[in-house]
């Protein structure tokens, strides 16, 4: 038994006695009952030495309990506590020296205790300097803190939040050690190393009540600051979202580089195939990806624009045409109109970058969202969302520095531009006021020369005629003073030529006519080499790419086409069309100006108890599916157009129509597509639609048939669909 048990087994025996008293004892020696109690007592003794002696074994193994979830907690609150409790300590020390310092006529005694104590204190000191620093920081922060901002932004508060489970298992297992400690005491209430262990655990489990709640109220302000951070994100993506020429701009070249990569995958794919052995079902997957691929290098080709920049057609302002000459004072007003234009075309341009600097900003600050959020929210990859962002905002502010800078260069071209022509009016206008002023004086001195005739030739014939003589000299007069001063203006040199040549363009009609056509077509711009037109002429149609425009006649390669196939059966022939053909035939251009996608029509009839709803939809989603491109193409073509034509209707959706037909329903698509490529899109959307159509138990594609029905028998109905089925 241990110096503790032997001390407990004493005092229990005291305590006996005095409630014994000497009834228990006869003669000096103890009786019968006297050494019942005895050996009760000692039993007494044994259960509590063996009750302690479990609850220490308990209390090591709960010290020497392992656990790597714990041990940061354990950490930083077994420095946090031991670093209170000892500078409490060193506080007393301090105040014990303070007070024996302070007493007159100093005994070697108290001297040497102030000695002692100052050691002491030296000691605890040396020690409080060897606790982890980092540590005290951790626990103070929570229950000191200085900004709830900075405090959930923390790296310190995000390291130990995730570990908030941990902290309670930690809590539940200093509340077994208080226990435990708390039992002890009652076996031995004046071991000190108890109560200091008691002392450290409470105030152990203090820390941690404490944290837990400043722990929750940061998860709810945290919790709250990232609900009103998505709120603002939701909204700048609402506004990014928007109709915006840039970010559709950006979207076509992301197309086109999904198209290109596809297209590069495919191309992949094929090679693979090739070198296999050949075989049905690699012939059929081949002359799959190889329509696919047509389509897809079709699509490449209307997005080339977009291939090198995203906004390169954006960045580059309008074309300054020619400055006009002004030589005559009609041109006064041709200047004031170009003028008028080339600034409009600077608004526009800046407006453009306006518009730009508006989005890039909107970009900007869903950037700092993001950033704000990735600090505050671990459940979404923010990272991998600011990385994307960062390349598009990029792009963006690059784009934004070459506005700017092509901005000042057109600026000061069109500064100087506006420069020359109002000089050039300045000039017109003084000359016009010079001839003027010579006109005027002639009118006024042939108005006094007809007042002294009139005064001094009384004869009316011999008046008259000196009347007519005054008039056409005044009349010629003026017209030398026109003519000598505008003679320079090549306008009446090509007048004077056009009637001196009008003799010879009647004897060659057709080739000056064509001539003139070629005019027409150069400078109306109409048609241009690469363009595919049509023409018709007696009954039969031609249809070709544009190989050449001559001064008299145009030169056009006939494609396979639908017109080849519908109607002449034969392709590939070089046609020449006479020039003159544009004021007396009908020539139309499939690909005027950037408008290079025609409308396209498919039709299948089906019988009438099809479901004619149900099939209708099907070859709607076809067309949309195959479609979809050259339907974003064309509209952004279709808004360019506007400036320069009056267009009511620019729908480019496919579009469905339903007909009642002499042997069913006919289901009409129409859809838009590549003008040099529509029979390709059409063959595929053809077959697509075929098998749609073959696996539907409800539709049936019609043909001609006949049907007879009995007197009494009911008409057919047409399938309705059932509910729920799409029609």
């Amino acid at each position: 038994m241990n110096g503790s048990g032997a001390h407990e087994m004493k005092r229990l025996l005291l305590t006996l006695l005095l409630v014994l008293g000497p009834s228990g004892w006869a003669d000096g020696k103890p009786t019968e009952t006297n050494a019942t109690v005895a050996e009760a007592a000692a039993v007494s003794a044994a259960s509590q030495a063996e009750r302690k002696a479990r609850l220490l074994a308990e209390l090591k193994a709960l010290d020497t309990q392992k656990d790597e979830e714990l041990e940061p907690w354990r950490h930083v609150l077994d420095a946090y506590v031991h670093y209170a409790l000892l500078q409490k300590d060193l506080d007393d020390t301090s105040r014990k020296i303070q007070q024996l310092a302070g007493e007159q006529n100093l005994s070697k005694k108290t001297e040497a205790a102030i000695a002692s104590l100052r050691s002491s204190e030296k000691a605890m000191t040396k020690k409080l300097r060897t606790i982890d620093a980092e540590a005290l920081k951790a626990v103070t922060f929570y229950l000191s803190p200085t900004s709830s901002e900075l405090s959930i932004n923390d790296r310190m508060y995000r390291t130990f939040e995730a570990r908030a489970q941990a902290l309670e298992k930690l809590k539940q297992r200093l509340q077994q050690r208080r226990d435990l400690l708390n039992s002890l005491l009652q076996l031995d209430p004046e071991n000190r190393t108890y109560e200091q262990q008691l002392l450290q655990t409470r105030r152990e489990l203090d820390v941690i009540t404490r944290i837990q709640e400043r722990l929750h109220a940061l998860s709810d302000m945290r919790l709250t600051k990232v609900n009103d951070l998505r709120r603002q994100l939701s909204e700048v993506e609402g506004l990014l979202g928007k109709d915006n020429i840039w970010q559709k701009s950006y979207n076509t070249y992301l197309t086109y580089m999904e198209v290109k990569h596809e297209l590069e995958k495919i191309d992949g794919e094929i090679k693979k195939l090739e070198h296999r052995k050949p075989t049905t079902a690699t012939a059929e997957r081949i002359d799959s990806l190889m329509a696919r691929q047509r389509i897809l290098t079709d699509q490449l080709a209307l997005l080339q624009s977009h291939g090198t920049s995203p906004f390169a057609e954006l960045l580059k302002p309008a074309e300054i045409e020619e400055m006009p000459k002004i030589t005559n004072p009609i041109d006064i007003f041709s200047g004031f109109s170009f003028n008028k234009k080339i600034g409009q075309q600077l608004k526009d341009y800046r407006e453009r970058g306006e518009e730009l600097k508006k989005y890039l900003d909107l970009l900007l600050k869903k950037r700092k969202l993001l950033e704000r959020l990735a600090t505050m929210d671990t459940s979404e990859n923010y990272l991998a969302l600011i990385d994307e962002l960062d390349q598009k905002i990029e792009k963006y502010e690059t784009a934004y520095s070459t506005v700017q800078d092509t901005a000042n260069v057109y600026a000061k071209r069109i500064e100087e531009i506006e420069l020359k022509i109002n000089k050039a009016i300045e000039e017109q206008l003084y000359k016009l006021a010079n001839i003027g002023g010579i006109i005027l004086f002639l009118l006024i001195f042939f108005f006094i020369m007809k007042q002294i005739a009139k005064k001094y030739i009384s004869d009316n014939e011999r008046f008259y005629m000196a009347n007519k003589v005054i008039t056409f000299a005044n009349i010629t007069l003026i017209l030398l003073v026109l003519l000598f001063n505008y003679i320079e203006n090549v306008s009446y040199v090509v007048t004077v030529l056009g009637f001196a040549s009008a003799g010879i363009a009647i004897a060659m009609k057709d080739w000056f006519m064509s001539m003139l056509g070629w005019l027409v077509i150069v400078f109306g711009g109409s048609i241009h080499v690469g363009d595919r037109i049509r023409v018709d002429k007696d009954g039969m149609k031609y249809v070709g790419d544009v190989l050449d425009i001559s001064l008299l006649r145009i030169t056009v390669l006939e494609d396979i086409t639908l017109t080849s196939y519908m109607h002449n059966r034969r392709a590939g022939r070089v046609i020449f069309i006479p020039n003159n053909y544009i004021f007396t035939h009908m020539i139309a251009n499939y690909t005027h100006v950037s408008l290079k996608t025609v409308w396209d029509g498919i039709d299948i009839t089906i019988t009438f108890d099809s479901n004619h709803k149900k099939a209708a939809h099907i070859a709607k989603e076809i067309t949309r599916k195959y479609a979809k491109g050259y339907t974003d193409i064309t509209r952004n073509q279709l808004n360019k157009l506007r400036s320069r034509y009056n267009l009511k209707n620019i729908n480019v959706d496919p579009r469905i129509y339903t007909f009642i037909e002499e042997n069913g329903v006919r289901i009409s698509a129409w859809y838009l597509t590549n003008a040099y490529a529509t029979l390709t899109l059409r063959s595929t959307i053809s077959m697509e639609i075929i098998d749609a159509f073959g696996t539907e138990d409800d539709i049936t594609i019609a043909y001609p048939t006949q049907r007879l029905r009995q007197k009494k028998e009911p008409l057919p109905q047409p399938h309705r669909g059932e509910e729920g089925e799409p029609v």
